[in-house]
């Protein structure tokens, strides 16, 4: 759940703090001599910077806990020099540093502040571990998934699974009743194989009857998402992605094959971001994959040669390392 933006304290310069994710306002300073302590953004976000007291007391620089970097105290009134940067952090990886304090404003008969010194680096965000990822359509799913996904740098092989059938279009999936949900597991996952924590879904449909618009496509994807509620109690995420497209999400000079395509029309793209925002915290929409080039595909697409597959295998491993 998304928190609230903390809001300034009043003379004791404290600043607020925002929850899960939201920024914490700046403390500003008191009448006296107390500072202002910068926010504290918790859960990604960057705590706003403190201000300075009127009597000059410097700002002590915002806090970005495991997200983005603290941002630099600002100075106070007479010229005393503005606080460090707090603290960064970036989701796996080590943040950034905080950004420099700004300069003090002149005191009357003093000198203008100096720049606070630079924040230094943060630890980095846990990733997300689930007990079993379940990749989820079809034919063209299962083709780069069978390419060295489960072998890519990072990826856990024994958390991944594969459940694809040929032509397992989201009205398949839409279908509480298809005989798709019954396709056997491809590589089960060491744990939790029948009840998956995780699933990504290709949603595609080349018939013309199920979705041209986009409330159409609406239709179909919610109901494919309340089927696998429904049916894997242990479910906790569902990342919805589109097949491979084309350079620029555009056809190449040999054309796909016949009724297929690899370019992915915006009505399907707008349904897969209307599922996010419908299913806030639990479906979320993956990258829009692209083939490297044209080259990549066998004729004109949709489907991709051994190299192909190998390749966009490996931008999808990268997109999922720190989601398994």
């Amino acid at each position: 759940m998304a928190g609230t933006t903390g809001s300034a304290a009043g003379n004791d310069g404290r600043g607020g703090v925002g929850q899960a994710g939201t920024t914490g306002a700046g403390g500003r300073g008191g009448t006296g001599d107390v500072a202002g302590t910068g926010g504290t953004g918790t859960g990604g976000s960057t705590g706003a910077a403190g201000r300075g007291g009127t009597s000059g007391v410097a700002g002590t620089g915002g806090t970005g806990t495991g997200g983005a970097p603290g941002v630099a105290g600002r100075g106070g009134t007479t010229g005393v020099a503005g606080g460090t940067g707090g603290p960064g952090g970036a989701t796996g990886n080590a943040g950034a540093g905080g950004n420099a304090g700004g300069a003090g404003a002149a005191g009357r008969g003093g000198s203008g502040g100096t720049g606070g010194s630079a924040g230094t680096s943060g630890a980095g965000g846990a990733p997300t571990t689930f007990v079993c990822n379940q990749v989820t359509a079809m034919t063209l799913t299962r083709e780069w998934f069978e390419a060295g996904f489960q072998q890519n740098p990072g990826i856990v092989d024994a958390r991944w699974q594969l459940k694809a059938r040929e032509h397992g279009y989201i009205t398949e999936w839409a279908n509480p009743n298809s005989d798709f949900w019954n396709e056997m597991i491809e590589s089960p996952c060491t744990n939790g194989s029948t009840n998956p924590d995780h699933v990504v879904l290709t949603v595609l449909s080349w018939a013309p009857a199920c979705c041209v618009t986009q409330p159409e496509w609406d239709a179909k994807i919610t109901a494919a998402i309340n089927n696998f509620k429904a049916k894997y109690s242990a479910l906790k995420r569902i990342d919805l992605m589109t097949v491979i497209r084309g350079p620029g999400n555009m056809l190449c000079p040999t054309p796909p094959a016949a009724d297929e395509t690899i370019v992915i029309p915006p009505e399907l793209d707008a349904a897969l971001a209307a599922a996010a925002t419908k299913f806030p915290n639990f479906v979320f929409v993956a990258p829009k994959f692209e083939a490297p080039n044209c080259a990549a595909f066998s004729g004109g697409g949709p489907h991709l040669t051994t190299a192909g597959n190998t390749a966009v295998a490996k931008l999808i491993s990268a997109a999922f390392v720190n989601l398994q």
